[in-house]
């Protein structure tokens, strides 16, 4: 028993405090790359790709949540994760977001980052005594678990895309950023001065979140999202329900753009607003689905646009997060009034997308009232209030007055939609 015991340390020696040390940065790598992936998610056009990073920037928080819960369980001085150290590293996951294309940023993240470090998290749990260490095993074994299905996915989705991955064998700055994540110390660290050539290249970059969340170059552009032609028929009460949904992109974009404007906030802040990305992706995507189901094409026979970023964007991100909120106040009384007329109706499908949209807006609601206690602080409760109004009404005569105006773009679509539904024989009669 004795040499039992013996051979088991020797082969698995890790002191808590180098084991601590190791997973902070293993947090600061994750919880940085989520920050970055986050930040471009407005800017990116292609839409499989933004839903995939929607979908992986929760599944990184959920993951950040453990490494940093385990930093603080393994005696990290003062339970302080988020301190100055890792600063080589940290230069260089803040970089990622000037990548020059769609393509170089998920070719930088999906291609180098994150095979980068499962191989970090694997060796890791090569040389870690799985009895003294078992909370970090039980971490990381769910982690690369879930890490090997996001490569799988994104490998899903480049298959079946034309997009050429030439561009990354000749980019300079993929070549810096790949040369910067080796010379500081790689995902296990320790931190260490990054090679000039690669700083030299990203000294200056920074980046900027767009003035309007980027759309699908392919598809068809509109002013607004909004019909200006009222439905006429529960067919069209359908579809307007469901173009509704798909254009809930921007409330996407706008929980992942607070998480990249405002750093160093409360880590509870970024974790709520990574659920907030995904879960309005995935509304976006029952609207794309259902109307699939139409036989309607995104882009085509409905628009998909940043309309409300294109009305308050200039005002900061902290006003979109103040209409966001305010009109998701309202979302849970209107989508369980959709939900009963729904299954009144026989549309089951529907029912149940407006009941799970309620369910995750309720939730919503309180990860908003804590964003905007921290980005605007000065406000009192009463205040809030009135501001929010004031811009829920802004965003109606916003709307009103391109629909008044002829300005709103919708002409093409409401002409292909009617064409479709006819030949497919789904009646827009009155």
């Amino acid at each position: 028993m004795p040499d039992q015991l013996s051979n088991r340390t020797e082969l698995k020696l890790r002191d808590v405090e180098s084991a601590s040390k190791m997973m902070r940065r293993y947090y600061r790598t994750v919880k940085e790359t989520m920050r970055a992936m986050a930040g471009y998610l407005p800017a990116m056009r292609w839409w499989p790709g933004k839903k995939l990073l929607a979908r992986h920037i929760w599944l990184d928080s959920l993951h950040a949540d453990m490494l940093r819960l385990r930093t603080l369980d393994l005696r990290y001085p003062r339970v302080d994760v988020e301190d100055n150290a890792d600063v080589s590293l940290l230069f260089v996951l803040e970089k990622i977001p000037t990548a020059p294309s769609d393509e170089l940023f998920l070719h930088c993240v999906y291609d180098v980052i994150k095979p980068a470090m499962l191989e970090a998290l694997e060796e890791y749990l090569q040389v870690s005594d799985p009895l003294d260490d078992a909370p970090s095993h039980l971490y990381l074994k769910r982690i690369i678990d879930e890490l090997n299905m996001q490569l799988h996915e994104y490998e899903g989705i480049m298959r079946e895309s034309s997009r050429a991955a030439d561009e990354a064998k000749n980019s300079d700055w993929l070549s810096a950023v790949s040369g910067a994540l080796s010379s500081c110390g790689g995902f296990h660290g320790p931190d260490a001065q990054i090679d000039p050539r690669s700083t030299a290249v990203l000294e200056g970059l920074v980046y900027e979140l767009p003035m309007e969340g980027g759309r699908d170059l392919s598809w068809e552009p509109a002013v607004t999202q909004v019909s200006p032609r009222p439905a006429r028929n529960f067919t069209e009460e359908q579809i307007a329900v469901a173009v509704d949904h798909a254009n809930e992109v921007w409330a996407s974009e706008t929980p992942a753009a607070l998480i990249w404007e405002y750093k160093n906030m409360p880590w509870e802040l970024y974790l709520g607003a990574a659920r907030w990305c995904y879960d309005e992706i995935r509304h976006a995507t029952m609207g794309v689905e259902r109307l699939a189901a139409l036989g309607l094409e995104v882009g085509v026979d409905y628009p998909m646009v940043p309309d409300h970023w294109r009305a308050f964007r200039a005002r900061g991100v902290r006003y979109l997060l103040l209409l966001l909120h305010r009109l998701e106040q309202g979302g849970p009384r209107h989508k369980s009034n959709l939900k009963t007329k729904f299954i009144e109706k026989n549309d089951l499908a529907a029912a149940q997308d407006c009941d799970y949209d309620w369910a995750d807006e309720s939730g919503h609601i309180s990860y908003g009232v804590a964003w905007l206690k921290a980005v605007f602080p000065e406000w009192s409760k009463q205040q809030t209030i009135e501001e929010g109004n004031k811009i829920s009404s802004e965003w109606s005569h916003w709307i009103g007055n391109h629909h008044k105006n002829g300005t709103h773009g919708y002409e093409g679509f409401l002409e292909r939609m009617d064409k479709k539904l006819t030949a497919s024989g789904h009646s827009t009669d009155i």
